[in-house]
């Protein structure tokens, strides 16, 4: 019984075979322009949603964003050579980015890439000390002259498979009664440049997280106003962003408060 109903089901499939090979030898080349527009139509449409998304990135760049720059297409003033360095956002203000940038200058995309796959941006030796600053309105103007080569946006914590960031730790189980102690982004880069000694960049990112309500921050910004590291000397201010930090139950902050007000009893009067 099996083989009576084999026997038709392979003559069907030999006739189907038989059909579609004829079909080829006869329209082979109308088939191979079918192919070759429908692919190069494919590729077009990528590459178009590609640098749509890339623009959006650069419209709107957040920390932690990665680059791939060529410092070849940026100076100008000498005979072209490609020069790819792999780049990440610190900090976004209205009119401009600050970068940190690699130490080491890639012949290749291809091996700047690598560097991002293989984790290297998470290597303490791997971003040097000086950073790169660009004009936010500059940006799609560098990428359409490929000295912006491409921008990224991690998901999580990874861009292209490789670790670009840290994770954050969970929360506590008691985070609602106790003060939170994940130190957010702008907090965390902050501690990373202050221990680079890079004081003023230090203070920006702590203030912006202050302001957004961050109990770290604020005692960390009111320490540098104490002493007067990356801004001018500012006792009131310290008072204030102590206080502030105090009042969500930071006990560092409050034993510094209850310091400065001996120390200086007319700002707690």
């Amino acid at each position: 019984m099996s083989s009576r109903l084999t026997q038709p089901l392979l003559q069907s499939l030999f006739t189907f075979h038989g059909f579609i090979e004829r079909v080829i030898s006869k329209h082979y080349r109308v088939l191979l322009v079918i192919i070759l527009i429908a692919t190069s139509a494919y590729s077009y449409i990528s590459h178009t949603q590609n640098i749509a998304l890339q623009h959006s990135l650069l419209t709107h760049p957040r920390i932690d964003d990665v680059y791939v720059i060529n410092l070849g297409r940026i100076q100008t003033d000498r005979k072209y050579q490609a020069q790819y360095r792999v780049a990440q956002v610190l900090q976004v203000a209205e009119n401009k980015i600050i970068l940190t940038q690699s130490t080491t200058t890639y012949r290749r995309k291809r091996d700047a890439e690598r560097a991002i796959k293989l984790d290297a941006l998470m290597l303490n030796s791997f971003f040097r000390s000086e950073h790169l600053i660009l004009e936010r309105e500059a940006l799609l103007s560098m990428f359409a002259q490929n000295a912006i080569d491409d921008v990224y946006r991690p998901r999580e914590i990874y861009v292209m498979g490789g670790i670009v960031k840290q994770r954050q730790s969970p929360l506590p189980i008691n985070h609602k009664t106790h003060i939170n102690k994940n130190l957010t982004t702008h907090n965390n880069e902050g501690i990373r440049l202050y221990r680079q000694n890079n004081f003023a960049l230090a203070f920006n990112s702590f203030k912006i997280a202050a302001i957004s309500g961050d109990a770290w921050a604020q005692y960390n910004l009111a320490g540098m106003f104490e002493v007067g590291e990356g801004t001018s000397l500012d006792l009131k201010q310290a008072h204030y962003w102590y206080q502030k930090s105090a009042m969500q139950g930071h006990q560092r902050a409050l034993h510094a408060l209850e310091k400065l007000c001996k120390s200086t009893q007319s700002l707690c009067l």
